[in-house]
C-alpha cells in the first residue's frame, strides 16, 4: 500500500499543482514555480476565514465516563486529557455518523458570514482522519457507518461557492499511532520511533490531501516538529506537489525560526501592536475548539466584528473557529452569530478586504484600516458630542462620509494637528460605524512619541519602533515580540524620544542571539552620541540577555531620536532585538 502511495505522489509532483483566480480547481501543469509574495496574494486580500474543528471527539461533547472537561480547556483534547486507551477511543469512534452534514450549508453559512477561506481539521491529534484515507484504517470512511468523505464534499461545495479549501493536518501529535508524539499511557515512549511514523503515516496522509482534493489554499500543520529537517521535509512536500498552497509556521519547531510562508499568534491571540511580517489569529467562538455540550460562553457578534477589525487594523488574518456536533449539525448560537456578522460585513467588508495595517496610534473610540488613499475609521464607541478626533495623520483629507452612505459628506476641521469629523447624532450600528477619509496620497503619520515619567526609565520596543530596511518586528510563540531580519548599515529601528530630565542614563540593550551570531557589531545612537555594541551569542534561539553598553549624558531636556543599525554587513541577521532602556542615573 505505502509503494502505491509513493507512486501515485511522484506522478503527482511531476505534474505540480495550483490553480488560478478562477479558483476552478484544475492543474496547471506549468506551474512548477511560484513566488512567495504570488502564493501569499490571496492570504493578504482575503482576511477572514472560517476554521472548522471536527471529529470523533464531538461525540463525548467535554465528558468522558462521567468527568467534564473544564468549560475553557480544549474538548477535542478529551482522549489524552483521560487518558483514553486506543480501543476505547476507537470503539467510541466507531459510532461517528453525521447524517445531518451537509457541506454545501457549511460552505454557505462561511460565505455569508464575509469568510473568503475554510479550513478543516483533516486529522487531529487523537489520529483519526476526517477524510478517506488508504494511509490509515482509522478513517470516517472505513471506520464508521457513515461512509463518506466530508473533505471531498467540502472541498467540491467550497469550489462552487469561490471559497478556498484549506485542510488542518495535525503532523507531530497522534494519539492512535504507536509512534506518533503524545500518547504514553498506551505505548513506551522509550520504545517509539518518532521518525517510523512521520514515515509511515504523517507525510503520507498530507500527499493524500494534496493529491485528492484538488487545489488547497493552504496546510494549516500544529504542534510543531523538533527538528528544522523535519519540518523541511513537509516544506518540500507541499511545496513539489502545490507550489501555490500556503504553509503556516506552525509547521516547524515553535522556538526556532519561522519556516512557513506566515506566523500564527498563539490560540486566541491577539499581538499588542502591529507586526511587519504576515500573519494570522485563530480564534474560537467559544472557548473550546471541538464542540463541548458544556460550553456556552458564546462570543457576541459585536465582539467579534470589533476582534476582526482590531487583527485586519495589526495587519493580521482572522480565522474564527466553528465546532460543528458530531451529527453534523453547526451549534446554533455559532450560526446567530456569524449571520450577523455577516450583515455586517455585506455593509462594511470594503474596510476589510484588501486592508493594510494602521499607521496611526490606537483611540479610546476604535480602530482604523487602510487601503491605498482611503483611511477607514471604525468607530466602537460613539463619542457624545458627535465630534470624532484624531491626531498624528499628516495628509489632507479631501472628503469624509459614513461607508454605508457615501453621498452624505461629513465636515472635516484640523486645528493643532488634531483632525475632526462631525458625525450624526446616533451611531448608525452599534458594534462598529465605519468613517471613510479619503486623503491625499498613502496615509503618512507620525511616528509615537515616547514620553518620560518622574525619574524612570525609558524602554523602547518594538511596539514605538519605526523599522526600515530589512528590519521587522516580528512574533514566536517561544520567543514572543521581536525584531529581526536586519543584516546591514542601510537596516535600522528608530524610536522619537521627549525628554523631560536632563542627566546622565545608563543604556542595556535585551536581546537573543545564536552561536554563531558573536563578534557582530552594532551601533546605539542616541542624538548626537552613539555606542558600539559587540554581539554576545546568548544561547539557542530565543534565550533573552540583558547587556550594559555604557552610559551617555543627555544636556538638556527635548526632543530626541534614538536609532540602532548594524554596522557592517553580514550573512545573518544581527539578533533577536527584545528592548532598549535609558535609565536615569541618580
Amino acid at each position: 500500500m505505502r509503494d502505491r502511495i509513493a507512486i501515485v505522489s511522484i506522478l503527482a509532483g511531476l505534474m505540480g499543482a495550483g490553480w488560478g483566480s478562477n479558483l476552478s480547481g484544475q492543474v496547471n501543469p506549468a506551474d512548477t514555480s511560484v513566488s512567495a509574495e504570488e502564493r501569499i496574494r490571496w492570504f493578504r486580500q482575503d482576511k477572514l476565514g472560517m476554521f472548522i474543528h471536527w471529529g470523533p471527539y464531538s461525540l463525548p461533547a467535554g465528558e468522558w465516563k462521567g468527568q467534564r472537561v473544564p468549560v475553557g480547556d480544549e474538548g477535542e483534547w478529551i482522549m489524552q486529557r483521560f487518558n483514553i486507551p486506543v480501543k476505547e477511543y476507537r470503539e467510541m469512534a466507531r459510532r461517528m455518523n453525521p447524517v445531518k452534514f451537509n457541506a454545501e450549508q457549511w460552505v454557505s453559512l462561511a460565505k455569508a458570514a464575509g469568510m473568503k477561506y475554510l479550513v478543516i481539521t483533516a486529522k487531529h491529534h487523537d489520529g483519526f482522519a476526517m477524510y478517506h484515507s488508504r494511509v490509515s484504517e482509522s478513517n470516517i470512511v472505513d471506520w464508521t457507518p457513515f461512509k463518506r468523505d466530508p473533505l471531498k464534499e467540502l472541498s467540491e461545495a467550497c469550489r462552487k461557492a469561490g471559497i478556498r479549501f484549506c485542510v488542518y493536518y495535525s503532523h507531530r501529535e497522534d494519539w492512535d499511532h504507536p509512534d506518533g508524539y503524545g500518547n504514553n499511557w498506551d505505548y513506551d515512549r522509550t520504545k517509539k520511533d518518532f521518525e517510523r511514523y512521520l514515515e509511515q503515516k504523517s507525510k503520507p496522509q498530507v500527499r493524500e490531501l494534496l493529491t485528492d482534493y484538488g487545489p488547497l489554499g493552504l496546510v494549516w500543520f500544529d504542534r510543531g516538529l523538533n527538528t528544522p529537517r523535519q519540518a523541511q521535509d513537509f516544506v518540500n512536500l507541499v511545496r513539489g506537489l502545490q507550489p501555490r498552497c500556503l504553509i503556516n509556521g506552525r509547521v516547524g519547531n515553535y522556538g526556532q525560526e519561522l519556516m512557513g510562508d506566515y506566523q500564527n499568534m498563539n490560540d486566541n491571540g491577539m499581538p499588542t501592536g502591529g507586526l511587519e511580517e504576515y500573519w494570522e489569529t485563530p480564534q474560537t467562538l467559544n472557548t473550546t475548539w471541538g464542540y463541548s455540550k458544556f460550553d456556552q460562553q458564546w462570543k457576541t457578534a459585536g465582539n467579534v466584528i470589533q476582534r476582526l477589525v482590531e487583527i485586519v487594523g495589526k495587519g493580521g488574518n482572522y480565522l474564527l473557529n466553528i465546532g460543528p456536533m458530531a451529527d453534523g449539525t453547526i451549534p446554533p448560537p455559532s450560526v446567530a452569530v456569524l449571520e450577523k456578522v455577516g450583515a455586517w460585513m455585506r455593509k462594511n467588508g470594503d474596510s476589510i478586504y484588501g486592508t493594510s495595517a494602521c499607521p496611526l496610534a490606537e483611540f479610546p473610540w476604535g480602530r482604523c484600516t487602510v487601503k491605498g488613499e482611503k483611511v477607514y475609521l471604525h468607530v466602537f464607541s460613539w463619542p457624545a458630542d458627535a465630534v470624532l478626533r484624531l491626531s498624528g495623520l499628516n495628509n489632507q483629507v479631501r472628503s469624509a462620509y459614513l461607508l454605508v452612505d457615501p453621498s452624505r459628506e461629513l465636515a472635516v476641521s484640523r486645528e493643532n494637528r488634531v483632525i475632526s469629523v462631525a458625525l450624526p447624532a446616533k451611531s448608525p450600528d452599534e458594534d462598529d460605524t465605519v468613517v471613510v477619509l479619503d486623503v491625499s496620497g498613502p496615509p503618512n503619520a507620525d511616528p509615537p512619541l515616547i514620553t518620560q515619567g518622574s525619574d524612570s526609565a525609558f524602554e523602547l520596543d518594538y511596539l514605538g519602533a519605526v523599522t526600515a530596511g530589512k528590519a521587522v518586528k516580528r512574533f514566536n510563540r517561544d520567543g514572543k515580540f521581536h525584531i529581526s531580519k536586519w543584516t546591514g548599515p542601510e537596516d535600522s529601528i528608530t524610536w522619537r524620544l521627549l525628554v523631560s530630565q536632563a542627566g546622565t542614563y545608563k543604556v542595556s540593550i535585551r536581546y537573543a542571539a545564536r552561536r554563531d551570531w558573536g563578534q557582530s557589531k552594532y551601533v546605539v545612537a542616541i542624538g548626537p552620541q552613539s555606542l558600539t555594541g559587540v554581539v554576545e551569542p546568548t544561547g539557542d534561539w530565543y534565550q533573552y540577555k540583558t547587556f550594559d553598553l555604557g552610559v551617555v549624558k543627555i544636556a538638556k531636556a527635548g526632543e530626541y531620536k534614538v536609532a540602532i543599525w548594524p554596522a557592517a554587513a553580514s550573512d545573518h541577521y544581527l539578533m533577536y532585538f527584545q528592548s532598549l532602556a535609558l535609565e536615569p542615573v541618580l
